[in-house]
């Protein structure tokens, strides 16, 4: 089944028509998570809250999220586009939704829906399988014991660095990893 995006409202004209209503609107997006990279600690995926308020009142909230490099706009402003989308789903909460132009009836999806649904309808790529995300702590952490490792005075010591910070040996800290720093450490004491 083809879309005809012209039949959509962007989530800019359904905000201009709730403000248009409710002068008092507030629409808050925040960031609820973002996969990361274990290696590089890049982003690969942004989940977004939308919350909607008429004055104080809060009368919508909804999700969207979107995978970095999923799309040429994905490429550069993935964040962006999933705060978009979440604003948009929380507007159709509250009732701002589009006309279906053949039933004239409601329809939840926003242009950016239906183009996200283009997007995606023909990828038969294999699954994307997310590494294990990266904490502030662990990469903190893994900075450290690369710092210790380097540091290292022994054999025994740089051993019992590794020991201490193996579960950390592949998370990548400007350009290395515990590991490799341990691996070329090694040839000074041998």
């Amino acid at each position: 089944m083809a879309f005809d995006l012209s039949h959509y409202e962007t989530v800019a004209e359904r905000l201009q028509r709730a403000l248009n209503d409710h002068p008092d609107l507030r629409l808050i997006t925040e960031i609820v998570d973002i996969a990361r990279d274990p290696q590089t600690n890049r982003p690969l995926q942004y989940v977004i809250k939308a919350s909607l308020y008429y004055g104080d009142v809060l009368k919508a909230v909804d999700y969207a999220e979107e995978m970095v490099g999923s799309s040429h706009i994905n490429k550069t402003s993935a964040l962006e586009n999933a705060s978009t989308s979440a604003a948009g789903r929380a507007l159709s909460l509250a009732g701002y939704m589009g006309t279906d132009p053949n039933t004239k009836k409601p329809v939840r999806p926003t242009k950016q829906d239906m183009e996200k649904a283009e997007r995606v309808k023909d990828v038969t790529a294999a699954p994307v399988i997310l590494a294990p995300k990266v904490t502030e702590q662990q990469y903190a952490e893994a900075e450290t014991a690369i710092a210790l490792a380097d540091t290292a005075a022994s054999l025994d010591a740089l051993k019992k660095i590794y020991n201490q910070y193996a579960t950390l040996k592949d998370i990548k800290v400007n350009g290395t990893t515990l590991l490799d720093t341990v691996n070329k450490k090694k040839r000074e004491f041998v």
